[in-house]
This record gives structure tokens, C-alpha cells and sequence, in this order.
């Protein structure tokens, strides 16, 4: 195992060390020799290991692990052996005497790096999925609010002498559950369970565009410089993700700089070569690289390593909701791509972002076919539910609109519903009904049996809707919570989408 060796005397003198050892010092063996450990060792380092000297002296085994600072401004991660040299036989001194010590030292860098990477995604993996979770809860209960206070909103609105009422009150509780629904929507994201729509993407034309609308809403004293290299191939990005991360990156250098400094947006191609791809756990190959760096206050060690993590910040109680990066490194894992910082206390930071290159700009999309015209006539809704505040809640709201409406709790109760009432013209479920069937399979089932039917299907998360678009292609979909506009919207997406021979 390659290793660098050294013999060290009681006074911390080298009295050996191997090519290895001595090469990581920019030294022969022989120029070693003598030297002492406080002359060629960094001064953090000797103060670090000093700990384990002094248990070594008293003649315990030590091995340890710690980041080492090397000529040229190198930091390694390594671990050590630790081991005493004691007198084993009568001489200038009492057996067993500690008179100097062995060590081995391996570069353990890389495997700490792939470790922590590993752990990370798996971290963001874990919250991601407790966010989907929590998203689609939550969705639900925003659902039921806004279905309630909205209609009372109307109604306020039309009564005399009410409305200063409506504006105290309900306006901003309205508002609420729409900031709500907002953050329960930048959490999918950040989930990656949000649909994703890449394509080829002239990367430097939209980072050009996103400064020059930044530009205008930084303070006087931050300068926003871009610069980018000439003839960059495309990348197979979401043009909006990729736009939020920048938006993201800029004002989290924004604050980072206090208003005053500069803030530089570099876009170059990078090759990437195959020992550094293996630490990012991506294929070795060319790719864009697109840098955020700002001269601002910096951050620790500690910082860097949890800055994408879900609501952590660094910025005082009330200066962030600790989401913008956590968005960004899902924007770049969506992407293929990976993201590096660097940064120190009062050195500013750097932000890396590798994008996978593609060629060519790709096939135009295909032109959306027209909506089919409406039915006047407003058919029998089946509203699945199994949440029963909000099915009260959308059986309301439906109603008003105008359409006779039956109500199922279950997958199973709205297959036997519409085997029994022949008039039903729509289905809208929910996709998570917490039982077998659930909507994908009620859909399905009743796409088989009863083609006449128009399916809509509902949820607060972005990944089921996502699968439905995917595996019911036609079925109409509504994302919760949702108002009426989007709702009467949907019911005649569905009622048109059903064969006009099997109504």
C-alpha cells in the first residue's frame, strides 16, 4: 500500500523517512534527515498532531486521522499509525523508555471524499422524500383552506359594508395559504420529484440574460460582471432550473457581500479528467463549467460542508429560509451535473457548477394540437377523496360551478359507483387514495371499461402528476391546491377528452 514512512527521534528530529513522505514536502530522503518536525511540518499541523505525540510518549499506539497542510497551499486528508520506539535492552536509559517514534501515513483524501459524497446524497435522498411527504399533506390541508376562503371571500365582496372586513381578515389569509402553497412547491423541487423538462439549452445566452435582469435589482455598490468563453456547445438542462439556480447563486452572493464588492458569473468548458470524475461520481469527459464567485465574507469549514442541506443558512434569524441552495444542488443532480464551493473565512466563495456538453440544438418540439371544443352540457363529477374535509371542500366547490356531483372515498367504491350509475360523464381523483386502487389504477381500470368517461387526476406532488402524464397520456391533470379557474379548467380538459362516440 503506497505510504510515506517516517522514524522520528525523542526531540523530533527525522532520523529517516521514505521517498514518499519526503516527496509530499517537495524534499529528497536525504535533505530530511535531521531535520526537525516543527521546520518542515506546518505550524496547524504540529498543533493538531501534538495531542498524539504526547500519548505516544507515554507509550500508547496511536492512530488518527486529520487534514494536513502541505507546501504549495495543498491540504491532504490522511490517516496515521502511531507507533512508540522503546529501549528494549539496558542501555543510556530505564527499558521500555520512549526514545522516538514510528509512523505511517496513508492519503486517505479520496476515500474521504467519495464517503462524504455518498453520505450527502444520501441525506438529500432521505429529506428529499420527507419532503414529498410533507408537500403532499400539506397541499391537501392549503386545499381545503383556500376552497373555504375563497367562496367566503366572494361573498364578503358582494355584501355591503363587509368589505374592509374581507381586506383585514381574510385577503391576508388568503395570501398566506398561497405563500404556503409557493414553498410547498420550492420543497418538490428540491426534492427532485418535481416534473423536469430539459432540453438543449444555449447555456451562455440564458446566463446572459438572467445577469442583465439581475443587474438592475442589485445594489449600487455590487458590481455583477459575466464573462463567457467563446463557441460553448449547448447543455441538457431545464432552462428554468437552471435560471433559479443562478437567481439563487447570485443573491445568495448578494448577501454574502453586504451590497458592496463584485459578484463574477464565469461560464468556460472544463475537461474533466478521470480521477476528479471519479470523486464527483460522474464520467470523465468535457463539460460547461459555470462559476458563481464573490469577494464577500466567506464561510467556515463547517459551513461549506452542510451548505446544501435543507433549511440550513448562515444568515441572521429571518435572513433566509435555507432553501435557494439546497435548489440549486437538486437543479444540478437533475442535470447530471455536479457542484463544487470553495471557500474561506473573509476570502469569499466560489461556487462550481458542471454541466454535462451536448451537440446540436435537437428536434423542434411538436405544436400542442388545439383543445378540443367544450360540451355545453356539464356532465355527472365522481369525486375521489379520501380525505374527507376535502372532499366536503371540493364537493362545494364543484357544485358551484354547476355540475351534479357523487362523491367515493375509495378506489374500489368508485369502480362499483361507475359499474352502477351509468351517467357519470367524469372522474376526478386523487392519486394517493392510501389504499389499492389507488388513482393511476382506478384511471386505468376505468379507461378499459368505460372509455366514455373523462379522467382527471389530482395531487399536491409533482412526481405522481409526473407518472400520470407519463402513463395515462390525455388523462387531464390539477395540481394542488388549486383555484377555481384551475379547477373549471380541468373538469373540461376532462369532459372533453372522452370519445365523442362513447358519450
Amino acid at each position: 500500500m503506497p505510504a510515506g514512512i517516517a522514524h522520528i527521534d525523542r526531540e523530533m528530529r527525522f532520523l529517516y523517512a521514505n521517498r514518499r513522505f519526503a516527496a509530499a514536502y517537495g524534499k529528497r530522503p536525504g535533505e530530511v534527515i535531521g531535520v526537525s518536525a516543527g521546520a518542515l511540518l506546518h505550524p496547524r499541523t504540529m498543533a493538531q498532531s501534538s495531542r498524539y505525540f504526547e500519548q505516544a510518549r507515554r507509550g500508547a499506539q496511536v492512530d488518527f486521522e486529520m487534514r494536513i497542510e502541505l507546501p504549495g497551499g495543498r491540504v491532504k486528508e490522511i490517516r496515521t499509525l502511531l507507533r512508540p520506539e522503546t529501549l528494549t535492552a539496558p542501555e543510556a536509559g530505564a527499558p521500555g523508555e520512549v526514545i522516538g517514534f514510528y509512523l505511517l501515513s496513508i492519503d486517505v483524501t479520496r476515500r474521504k471524499a467519495t464517503t462524504g459524497a455518498l453520505m450527502r446524497a444520501q441525506k438529500m435522498d432521505a429529506l428529499g422524500r420527507m419532503a414529498s411527504g410533507i408537500s403532499h399533506d400539506f397541499n391537501n390541508l392549503l386545499t381545503v383552506l383556500l376552497g373555504n376562503l375563497l367562496p367566503l371571500s366572494d361573498e364578503l365582496a358582494t355584501r355591503e359594508g363587509l368589505a374592509p372586513l374581507n381586506a383585514e381578515y381574510l385577503a391576508p389569509a388568503i395570501s398566506a395559504a398561497r405563500r404556503g402553497a409557493a414553498l410547498t412547491s420550492r420543497l418538490l423541487t428540491l426534492a427532485r420529484r418535481e416534473q423536469y423538462a430539459p432540453e438543449p439549452t444555449d447555456i451562455a445566452e440564458a446566463v446572459a440574460e438572467i445577469c442583465a435582469l439581475l443587474r438592475s435589482s442589485l445594489p449600487r455598490g455590487l458590481d455583477l460582471l459575466e464573462e463567457s468563453a467563446a463557441g460553448l456547445p449547448q447543455a441538457l438542462v431545464d432552462r428554468a432550473g437552471l435560471e433559479m439556480a443562478l437567481l439563487n447563486l447570485v443573491l445568495n452572493a448578494r448577501d454574502a457581500t453586504g451590497g458592496t464588492g463584485a459578484i463574477r458569473v464565469t461560464l468556460d468548458c472544463h475537461s474533466l479528467p478521470p480521477g476528479e470524475a471519479e470523486l464527483l461520481y460522474l464520467p470523465a469527459g468535457r463539460y460547461l463549467r459555470l462559476r458563481v464567485a464573490d469577494d464577500g465574507c466567506g464561510m467556515s469549514a463547517e459551513q461549506v460542508e452542510r451548505i446544501f442541506e435543507p433549511f440550513f443558512t448562515s444568515k441572521a434569524a429571518g435572513g433566509g429560509s435555507g432553501l435557494g441552495l439546497s435548489m440549486v444542488y437538486g437543479f444540478v443532480k437533475q442535470s447530471n451535473g455536479a457542484i463544487h464551493v470553495e471557500s474561506a473565512p473573509g476570502q469569499g466563495a466560489v461556487f462550481s457548477i458542471l454541466l454535462p456538453e451536448v451537440e446540436g440544438a435537437g428536434a423542434a418540439p411538436t405544436p400542442a394540437a388545439p383543445p378540443a371544443a367544450v360540451p355545453a352540457a356539464r356532465p355527472l363529477v365522481l369525486l375521489v377523496e379520501d380525505d374527507r374535509e376535502l372532499r366536503r371542500s371540493l364537493r362545494r366547490r364543484i357544485a358551484a360551478l354547476g355540475y351534479p356531483i357523487l362523491e367515493a372515498e375509495t378506489g374500489a367504491e368508485a369502480q362499483a359507483l361507475a359499474v352502477r350509475v351509468g351517467s357519470v360523464g367524469i372522474v376526478l381523483s386523487d392519486i394517493d387514495l392510501g389504499a389499492a386502487p389507488d388513482g393511476l389504477a382506478l384511471a386505468r381500470h376505468l379507461r378499459a371499461t368505460r372509455p366514455g368517461i373523462g379522467l382527471a387526476l389530482m395531487s399536491g406532488r409533482g412526481d405522481l402528476l409526473a407518472r400520470a402524464a407519463l402513463d395515462l397520456p390525455g388523462v387531464a391533470l390539477l395540481a394542488k391546491p388549486f383555484d377555481e379557474a384551475e379547477l373549471v379548467q380541468t373538469l373540461r380538459a376532462a369532459q372533453a377528452q372522452a370519445p365523442k362516440g362513447a358519450r
